[in-house]
């Protein structure tokens, strides 16, 4: 492909980029759980709905309990974190493509 195509593509591409500083690696799990209470609604089938992020890191996974109030901005930040992997992963396959044009097409 044409240099100059790819580089213009490289650009649009970055413009995808979020902001680094909003960004959060990890999964977010939804439990549900009865309290033990025994009057409480959870006896009746309505459990109680518990917000984690999973990480995992060195080979350990860890759940953080995230508050209810925070239950927006922690899927933002994950979605931030995922859209940054796709970008790095389209401007690398971009790349690759320009190094190897370089080179006259050789792999």
């Amino acid at each position: 492909m044409n240099t100059a195509i790819l580089l213009q593509k490289r650009r649009k591409a970055a413009k995808g980029i979020p902001r680094i500083e909003e960004i959060l690696r990890g999964s977010i799990v939804v439990a549900r759980r009865y309290c033990g209470k025994a009057n409480c609604h959870c006896q009746k089938g309505h459990k109680h709905r518990s917000l984690y992020i999973s990480q995992s890191n060195n080979g350990q996974s860890r759940l953080v309990y995230i508050p209810q109030r925070s239950e927006g901005q922690a899927r933002q930040l994950i979605r931030n974190y995922q859209a940054l992997k796709s970008v790095m992963k389209e401007i690398s396959r971009i790349n690759m493509e320009l190094v190897t044009a370089a080179a006259g097409g050789r792999r």
